[in-house]
């Protein structure tokens, strides 16, 4: 019986150390939730500029034309066949 209560004792001595850095864990999280959320309502991170609209635009038709001419390369396709 006692290796019985010694492992026991172990095993609620685990649970307890576990459990506790858990906690600090999920402590340290909030508190830095909270600070991003200082930063995002003082307006240093997450609030766009208006630049982000315009590498947006920039990106979506540098891929449109990517796109367009790996279609032509892979399957001799051209807008201008489907066209009047």
């Amino acid at each position: 019986m006692s290796s019985q209560d010694e492992v026991l004792k172990d095993y609620e001595a685990y649970v307890n150390e576990d459990q506790r850095k858990r906690q600090s864990r999920i402590a340290e999280g909030e508190a830095l939730d909270k600070e991003i959320q200082l930063r995002m309502d003082a307006g240093e991170i997450g609030v766009s500029h208006g630049t982000d609209n315009h590498i947006g635009v920039i990106m979506l038709s540098i891929a449109t034309v990517f796109t367009l001419f790996c279609l032509y390369v892979i399957f001799y396709m051209s807008p201008a066949h489907y066209g009047a």
